[in-house]
């Protein structure tokens, strides 16, 4: 079979499997054009590695570009399968169609989770502060303050990699603020501002200052580029009663669609710029855009393809397999680390589990991506809204990095506890307006019926 032959066969395969298994066994409740938890992540996924793959296989002459490109493209079966199994869990087969559509095309209206959650922003900002200081106050070099004074006398090396000279400790505390405690408090005062108005709109303008500087102290271009697909979710969100309603080629669609894409450029020039700074590079005009198309095209788009295959080809046989070493979580049963870097969460699947880690691996995902949408977004609010388009990012991530990443991870498992908290808060508000209470955890009974929540009317 020649390799034209191939590449066109297993595409059409695996795109063909994916979208009657979509119609037959998912319907909506994995529609690609609603923005939900799996159907981001399959649409970034698409784009990020299954077409880019393409490329790649062209690339080599190594035999393992067919293991490569057949893997690659198995997430379009396995994932979707993952996604099923969830539904499952829900017996009626209707009941995950309603939920998505109940989440997301409710309003964004004022809620008591809005003053619950306040507290936890304003620890959050100040964490953040916190967190900043020490950073500033125990780092040998600060690359955003050393280029104000000294800009070009570090070699570049040495600046691309100062972050990682800090303590295990610094750099977590960092990390966490740019995934988590920034984008949390960036989402919630945009959403309040938006819903509240008056004295949210000069707070979120300061948050939003403050998570630039921030983002930028280290020149991890992520972390400053993630604001802008933070801001673009939350717009899209904001709008989406608007967007739903209104004709395709109406002037408020096309002047949202001219916003977005604004800031998208704006995303990419600051790419060029922090691309250059964090090396210590010349910034005239014409590198600083020659360097945000490569940033774009190279690191957003190709970039987890390419380390998969590089991945793929290292780890090419079964004697080669890690076997869980290059799971930086299970270091802390005792399994032996072995440091990968960035090989996107198939080649991550592929080098510690071969064939078996690939299927198996990818279909977890898919199913507790869709558990997480089902089960923790019933109810939209400024928290729960802000919570799910973290979630949405913080998905994508898990293609350019490690399955069981620290920090996807940690994001995953705060956010989730902080959603069990907003629901558990919301049932609690519920039973009370209704006259009633939970029935004790040591199993005695409350006389009275049990209403359709779970908890007995004391008004019966």
């Amino acid at each position: 079979m020649s390799d034209n032959l191939f590449i066109v066969n297993i595409l059409s395969l695996a795109f063909l499997s994916f979208f009657l298994f979509k119609k037959m066994f998912l319907g909506s409740s994995l529609k690609l054009t609603r923005l939900t938890l799996p159907s981001f992540f399959i649409v970034a996924y698409i784009i990020l590695m299954s077409l880019p793959s393409i490329k790649w296989f062209y690339n080599s002459t190594h035999p393992i570009r067919y293991t490569y490109f057949l893997a690659v493209q198995s997430v379009l079966i396995s994932f979707p399968l993952g996604v099923l199994l969830a539904n499952v869990l829900f017996l009626n087969p209707y009941r995950p169609y309603r939920i998505v559509k109940d989440f997301l095309y409710s309003s964004l209206s004022k809620t008591r989770h809005d003053s619950y959650m306040f507290p936890f922003w304003i620890l959050m900002f100040l964490s953040s502060i916190l967190t900043v200081t020490i950073y500033i106050l125990t780092s040998d070099y600060v690359p955003l303050l050393g280029s104000f004074v000294a800009y070009g006398e570090m070699g570049g090396e040495m600046l691309r990699s100062s972050i990682y000279r800090e303590p295990d400790t610094i750099h977590y505390a960092h990390a966490m603020m740019v995934r988590f405690f920034l984008p949390f408090c960036l989402l919630y005062s945009y959403f309040m501002a938006y819903v509240y108005k008056g004295r949210w709109k000069y707070l979120f303008w300061i948050t939003l200052l403050w998570a630039m500087f921030a983002s930028l102290l280290t020149f991890e271009r992520v972390y400053f580029f993630s604001l802008f697909i933070f801001l673009v979710l939350a717009i899209y969100f904001k709008n989406n009663q608007l967007i739903s309603k209104i004709h395709f080629l109406s002037k408020s669609k096309i002047r949202l669609v001219i916003f977005i894409l604004a800031i998208m450029s704006l995303a990419m020039l600051v790419g060029g710029i922090v691309s250059r700074t964090q090396y210590n590079l010349p910034l005239d005009l014409t590198s600083i855009w020659n360097t945000a198309e490569r940033f774009f095209i190279s690191r957003v788009l190709l970039d987890p393809s390419y380390m998969a295959y590089i991945y793929f080809e290292e780890f090419n046989n079964p004697s080669t397999f890690l076997y869980g070493k290059s799971i930086r979580l299970l270091s802390l049963f005792g399994v032996e680390f072995h440091h990968t870097v960035s090989p996107s969460f198939v080649a991550e699947l592929w080098l510690n589990f071969g064939w078996f880690g690939v299927l198996m691996g990818t279909t977890v995902i898919g199913f507790i991506l869709q558990f997480i949408q089902l089960r923790l977004f019933r109810k939209k609010s400024i928290p729960t809204l802000s919570f799910y388009i973290i979630l949405l990012l913080n998905g994508a991530w898990i293609i350019y990095g490690h399955v069981l990443a620290t920090m996807v991870v940690s994001v995953y498992l705060l956010s989730v506890l902080f959603l069990f908290a907003l629901q558990r808060n919301r049932m609690a508000g519920d039973c009370r307006k209704r006259g009633c209470i939970l029935q004790p955890a040591g199993g005695q009974r409350v006389s009275g019926p049990v209403s359709t929540t779970g908890f007995h009317d004391r008004s019966a």
